[in-house]
């Protein structure tokens, strides 16, 4: 994967601090390798749970989720697409209310992968 992929995922934790313990969980589990695909879908997980507790972070993460996607490399587009938006619970489940949060391109994205 691409620096630009591990990239997005660094920033994630800058931006969302809490994701930290679970990036570092994960890094942990993986002999300390970024495996960006997985760790987007530990975030989308991590997100299901800020649903309910501040929904104004999962706001805030599908913002710069979409800004990111629509100026991003074809690689950090296709981490966006298929290991997070694709993570979205399905309707009816628990954070699937999420996809209200999303932005033009995500939900055009979203539609596409339905």
């Amino acid at each position: 994967m691409s620096d630009a992929a591990e990239a997005v995922m660094l920033d994630l934790v800058g931006l969302f601090p809490g994701f930290g313990p679970v990036l570092a969980e994960h890094l942990e589990d993986n002999f300390d390798e970024m495996l960006p695909h997985l760790a987007m879908s530990d975030f989308v997980r991590w997100l299901v749970e800020q649903y309910y507790l501040n929904p104004a972070v999962c706001e805030s993460a599908w913002a710069w989720l979409e800004e990111s996607f629509d100026e991003g490399p074809q690689d950090v587009r296709n981490l966006i697409a298929v290991s997070a938006v694709e993570m979205i619970p399905d309707p009816g489940d628990p954070g699937s209310g999420m996809r209200d949060m999303l932005g033009p391109s995500l939900r055009e994205m979203d539609d596409w992968l339905q």
